[in-house]
């Protein structure tokens, strides 16, 4: 039986996001091992916190999409198994994203209690925001329009979707 266009795309695009998801996370791993072996721990202390919680979140999102692609594969995929972890992951990002002003403060007492140049606070900033970015797009609103689909979605009805995650959550309450 010929597969539909429709199913095609959205095979091809959900091999996409979890191959992009999963380099982004190994990128970003790299980049903090790199900084690490670069500069003095004392300074990378909120970045490294903050690029690990990237990094956490964005392997969360690759096996996410990892699973919906191998549904679609009709490969034998645990999903019921698969979401336990997913709650777990979510709480693990809640107690990370709050100690993130406490792992700031650190950051500040460690370093003199001052924000220098030198110790990547703009950078470190970032990378915090970035995994609340990332936990918020897959645990509660999608955040990434990057199809026509998405986005008609969004202007037709001006506000952000439920994200795919947090719907197969509410939908397979265990």
């Amino acid at each position: 039986m010929p597969q539909s266009s429709t199913k095609k795309r959205l095979r091809k695009r959900l091999q996409r996001y979890f191959q992009v998801e999963g380099m982004n996370a190994l990128m970003f791993f790299c980049v903090l091992i790199f900084l690490n072996f670069e500069y003095e721990a004392q300074h990378l202390i909120f970045l490294s916190f903050g690029m690990l919680m990237m990094c956490f979140i964005l392997a969360q999102g690759t096996y996410y999409w990892w699973i919906k692609w191998s549904i679609l594969e009709e490969n034998h995929v645990f999903k019921a198994r698969a979401l336990k972890w997913f709650r777990t992951f979510k709480k693990y990002n809640v107690y990370g994203i709050l100690l993130m002003p406490l792992i700031l403060t650190v950051q500040w007492l460690i370093s003199g209690r001052s924000f220098v140049a030198g110790n990547f606070l703009g950078w470190a900033l970032a990378a915090n925001i970035f995994a609340v970015l990332e936990h918020i797009n897959y645990y509660h609103k999608q955040l990434m329009y990057d199809n026509k689909y998405d986005l008609k979605y969004l202007a037709q009805n001006r506000k952000l979707k439920r994200a795919s995650l947090y719907k197969d959550l509410q939908e397979n309450k265990l």
